[in-house]
């Protein structure tokens, strides 16, 4: 069971930060230079789902795997990743989809800063686990 659950942290972890960083570094920077705004704006709106499902998911395999391992410390951080992305994903992003169609470009603003910054803080603590699980 060990090797297994080495495998399942390691893995989810990759995925998880290589899709954070796939998505932050290539997708949603390409999506708004080659796209019109008005096309876009919606088409990555309607990729937050499928992203936020796939955060869920990997961070779901580090945690199994950490708590077959007993580690607790890393089980929970990897548990707290869980629980902010379904923050972002069910408040969150209905809140500044909320303010965008009400034209609260001030506000929407704000919110869009804060989630990018949490998405940062959410990557860093992904490749921290990454590093402790691959020493």
């Amino acid at each position: 069971m060990p090797k297994t659950a080495a495998i399942l942290t390691l893995f989810g972890l990759a995925l998880l930060t290589g899709g954070m960083v796939f998505f932050g570094a290539i997708v949603a920077p390409l999506v708004f230079t080659q796209l019109p705004p008005d096309i876009a704006g919606p088409f990555i709106r309607r990729m937050f789902p499928f992203y936020y499902a796939y955060l869920t998911a990997t961070a779901l395999l580090a945690t199994i795997g950490y708590a077959l391992r007993r580690q607790r410390v890393s089980m929970l951080v990897s548990a707290g990743i869980i629980a902010v992305t379904l923050f972002l994903w069910f408040w969150l992003i209905p809140e500044l989809d909320a303010l965008r169609l009400a034209g609260n470009a001030a506000g929407f603003a704000r919110g869009h800063t804060f989630s990018v910054w949490v998405n940062f803080a959410q990557l860093i603590a992904g490749l921290w686990l990454l590093q402790r699980a691959a020493v």
